[in-house]
């Protein structure tokens, strides 16, 4: 699946989810990867993948899918959402792996 041609959206509860769940020390990392997303959502070094989520978290968020890429190898994700129909992607999360865990599973 290619995601180029999908618009990249910030959900309005982004920047809340940064300061309360991201150390500031990741902040500009975060702030590279984005740059990569922003140009090539499945740059080698995000490690982009599905999130494997159940029909009733996407059904909540009315999204068709969810997708992760790593801040850094340590655990931490930033979670985005794909509707299709939109040809939108929408930057919704970040977090450690158990705050993503307990959120999205």
């Amino acid at each position: 699946m290619t995601l180029n041609e999908y618009k990249i959206f910030i959900d309005q509860d982004l920047k809340k989810s940064i300061d309360k769940n991201l150390p500031e020390i990741l902040r500009k990392v975060f702030d590279r990867k984005m740059g990569y997303f922003s140009k090539n959502p499945f740059h080698p070094s995000l490690n982009t993948k599905k999130y494997n989520t159940c029909e009733a978290t996407l059904k909540r968020l009315i999204v068709d899918e969810v997708w992760e890429f790593y801040i850094n190898r340590k655990g931490y994700r930033c979670i985005f959402y794909v509707i299709h129909s939109e040809k939108r992607i929408i930057i919704a999360d970040v977090g450690n792996h158990d705050q993503i865990k307990r959120k999205y599973s």
